[in-house]
């Protein structure tokens, strides 16, 4: 019996990514502020960064970005998939096809 649980439980960590529960990041990672930004009528988005990463979460996945040294007054963060740039209450996501603009409508 526990050899079957054992073997359903893996079996679910491999169906079910922990992208599809992305929430606030634990407290080790120490994200300096905290950010929540509407995309159009229905799409939210959270974005929380200190000065040299951020992390966006939109549409249940997480994804982590890193400060972009090059342009050092703007702030912007990137990987290899997304750019981040924020503008005071507005923040611009683009990614290989699109680019979406948010407004602020909470900061925690």
């Amino acid at each position: 019996m526990l050899r079957l649980r054992f073997k359903a439980a893996v079996l679910l960590s491999v169906l079910v990514p922990t992208a599809a529960v992305a929430g606030p990041s634990p407290w080790w990672e120490h994200y300096d502020r905290s950010d929540r930004y509407r995309c159009g009528e229905e799409e939210k988005v959270l974005v929380e960064r200190n000065d040299s990463q951020a992390s966006l979460y939109m549409r249940g996945y997480r994804m982590n970005l890193f400060r972009d040294q090059q342009s050092p007054l703007l702030k912007r963060y990137s990987n290899s998939q997304f750019s981040l740039t924020i503008r005071g209450d507005e923040v611009e996501i683009e990614d290989f096809m699109t680019v979406r603009r948010c407004q602020r409508f909470e900061q925690a």
